[in-house]
């Protein structure tokens, strides 16, 4: 018998009918519109947080979240070490009058020494991370809620935010972020999310925030970390948000942060730019994306009010009301929060043994910049302009809350004549080339009382004329110098006083400007170079030398022109001399301002005090141009050496004449205030640069080199400053 067990197998047979049709699979993700790309290509991420699940009453999380550039193309192949994530419960206030809600996280490390931790991120190694391959990703975290260190009881019916952050890749990337109700299976109307600063209203002046080497850019990521559960381990002191921003913009002294690598951040000697009583600058109420902005006069409670109003300058908590033994400051004994509205809700009517106000808004109220809001000063006309002749001015100040009704300046009792008010007008020339020249050198100024090169000055509370319907002429005491041409510009400045609280307080009116022809048919307009409206993005009210100027950079150059120095302050036994010694310092508008902000100047002011500002840390990033120029206007290229003058730096042992002056040249001024370093001063000096040139009588410059600067840092060029600074990156500025 012969067995063919092994045989080949036939060939197939027919196709069968087709089956019913199976059910259908869940829904993928969405594909990205123009297809997968390389992260590794992208300027930008932008990340959507689709969705946070969190399974089995406090399981792992998984959250779906997509990637795209900004032609809204899928990022693909993100490596895991690249991406990390926060996830945080809000809990809302216990009893609903005084305490705070607060941000708890899951994710905490334990810094060694502080039994609380720190709270940290997750970073996508740890847990099972899957990328789609079209731009859409998937993790899961590593634990369960509970299984984390010190987590919160995980509530569903509670606010949660998930935060992403990306590390190394693509600076100009923000945090995506997620607030969703875990019980509902995401957002919910009307969530409760307890935002109360937004971005853009810190980018005013920090352009953009970029903390923890660059990726963490958003304050609603920022609190997910910062909450009442974090201390710096080193120190003890808490970074809780409200704490650690409150005490930075206070400078308190002892608030020390340890940060990453053994880093020391003291914050002692930072300076908040306006009234630290200004609440509103940071929280904006009309802020539609911080519905909870109002919570600093609505919810006063012991941590958040400590962080500024302390006495004992201990830092190591926000509760600084001695509450070790619950003693308020006036001697109440308080247990808790629950009472802090009885005197500081907005309704209160409790006052202090001075008879004011404690509620949270009149204790924090700005007065007398609302006062100034009543005053608004104008220049009518500027006659007599032409060289040799007496110039008259006329002006009118009204009060734009009244109907533009018009103050009597010579009222003996009006704000204008009281003790502490000033007025007057200074005309100065040219407005090509500010510097107050007089080449006959007759107006008869004393160098030893005043600065050489100021405006002449219209003394405007004394001596004026009204015409009847308080608008006020005078004539000035001397001439327009004779042999000058072109125009000038004229400035009305000073202070209004009104009683405030019982007592005299000075006004912060805003300067008015006013430009007149001298030899010009028309009268030309000086280039406008800074915008006030971004130095108030910082300063709120640019006020200085006493409130008496304000609002307008214009009046600052008349006097900070090319030719002055501070030497007039430079006095022997002065507190100016004790600081900062007896050689003049620059006080040219170019170079004074970026010194300022760059740290890298002291100047001699008002009683011959010393202003050092070497430990000036500018907010926002140095190179932002824009930051203060007016946008648009490219006016930080290289200047017109032909045109723009040559910064003084020593006035010579004649304060009164120019040709024993030492200056830079005018390009090298400007750029050697922030590039301080001999590598830059001797690259300057290669390219035209004179940091030791002179001036003749009309305030030329005089040196043997011509400054190239233009050839490579212009527009288009190879060092293009534009570029080279990066004008234009600061999206949030």
């Amino acid at each position: 018998m012969i067995w063919a067990c092994s045989g080949d197998d036939g060939a197939p047979g027919p196709q069968g009918p087709q089956g019913p049709q199976g059910p259908a699979g869940p829904e993928g993700p969405p594909g990205s519109s123009g297809g997968g790309v390389p992260a590794s290509s992208a300027d930008r991420f932008n990340i959507e947080v689709r969705s946070v699940t969190i399974p089995d009453g406090g399981g792992n999380p998984v959250v779906e979240f997509t990637l795209t550039n900004d032609l809204n193309q899928g990022l693909v192949g993100l490596p895991a070490g690249e991406i990390r994530f926060m996830l945080s419960q809000l809990s809302p206030a216990a009893d609903g009058s005084g305490a705070s809600s607060e941000w708890q996280a899951y994710t905490t490390r334990d810094t060694g020494e502080i039994p609380d931790g720190q709270a940290t991120t997750e970073t996508a190694t740890d847990g099972t991370y899957v990328d789609n391959g079209d731009g859409t990703y998937q993790y899961t975290y590593a634990n369960a809620l509970a299984d984390y260190r010190n987590p919160p009881v995980f509530d569903a019916n509670k606010s949660h935010r998930l935060g992403i952050e990306i590390r190394s890749q693509a600076p100009n990337s923000s945090n995506g972020l997620y607030d969703f109700v875990p019980s509902a299976g995401g957002p919910v109307a009307d969530m409760f999310t307890r935002d109360i600063v937004d971005n853009d209203t810190c980018n005013a002046c920090h352009d953009r925030l970029e903390f923890h080497g660059g990726p963490r850019t958003d304050v609603g990521y920022c609190v997910t970390c910062h909450n009442p559960y974090s201390i710096d381990g080193d120190t003890g002191n808490t970074v809780d948000m409200k704490a650690l921003i409150h005490n930075i913009h206070a400078g308190r002294e002892g608030y020390v942060i340890i940060g990453y690598g053994g880093t020391e951040y003291d914050y002692s000697g930072v300076r908040w730019t306006q009234e630290p009583n200004n609440c509103t600058t940071c929280h904006q109420e009309s802020d539609t994306n911080t519905p909870e902005a109002s919570n600093w006069r609505l919810v006063a409670n012991r941590a958040s009010c400590g962080t500024c109003h302390y006495d004992d300058g201990d830092a190591d908590s926000g509760n600084d009301f001695a509450i070790e033994d619950g003693v308020h400051p006036g001697g109440f004994n308080f247990a808790d929060d629950t009472q802090c509205l009885d005197c500081h809700g907005e309704d209160a009517t409790v006052t202090n043994p001075e008879g004011r106000l404690v509620s949270t808004v009149a204790i924090h109220a700005t007065p007398a910049l609302e006062e100034a809001e009543k005053f608004s000063y104008e220049i009518i006309s500027v006659t007599g302009t032409a060289p040799g002749e007496t110039p008259t001015a006329t002006i009118r100040i009204t009060n734009p809350l009244d109907n533009d009704s018009a103050y009597d300046i010579n009222d003996p009792n009006g704000p204008f004549q009281v003790s502490g008010s000033r007025l007057r007008l200074d005309i100065a020339w040219t407005t090509t080339a500010l510097g107050n020249i007089d080449p006959n050198d007759d107006l008869g100024r004393a160098p030893d009382e005043d600065a050489p090169f100021a405006p002449i000055v219209i003394d405007f509370q004394t001596g004026a004329t009204n015409d009847g319907s308080n608008t006020f002429s005078k004539a000035a005491d001397v001439a327009i110098p004779t042999g000058i041409s072109g125009s000038g510009i004229a400035v009305l400045e000073g202070r209004a006083a009104v009683e405030i609280d019982g007592e005299s307080d000075r006004l912060p009116v805003s300067s008015e400007t006013y430009t007149f022809a001298v030899t010009d048919s028309e009268a030309e307009e000086r280039r406008k170079i800074v915008d006030i409206d971004q130095c108030n993005d910082c300063h709120l009210n640019l006020a200085l030398h006493g409130d008496n100027r304000s609002g307008n950079t214009e009046v600052c150059s008349t006097c900070h022109n090319p030719h002055a120095t501070d030497i007039n302050r430079r006095v022997v036994g002065s507190d100016c001399e004790a600081v900062l010694g007896l050689d003049d310092a620059p006080i040219d508008m170019k170079r004074m301002i970026h010194g300022i902000h760059a740290g890298n100047i002291g100047v001699c002011g008002y009683n011959d005090s010393a202003h050092p500002y070497f430990d000036v840390v500018y907010p926002g990033h140095l190179n932002n141009c824009e930051g203060c120029h007016v946008k648009g206007q490219d006016t930080y290229y290289p200047v017109d050496a032909t045109v723009v003058p040559a910064t003084t730096v020593d006035a010579g042992a004649d304060r009164s004449t120019l040709t024993d002056d030492v200056a830079i040249s005018p390009n090298t001024s400007i750029c050697s205030a922030c590039h301080t370093s001999d590598l830059a001063s001797t690259h300057m000096m290669q390219n035209g640069g004179d940091f030791a040139a002179g001036k003749d009588d009309t305030g030329a410059l005089i040196s043997s080199a011509v400054e190239t600067c233009e050839l490579c840092h212009g527009p288009g060029r190879t060092s293009d400053v534009k570029e080279k600074h990066g004008v234009g990156d600061f999206e949030f500025n």
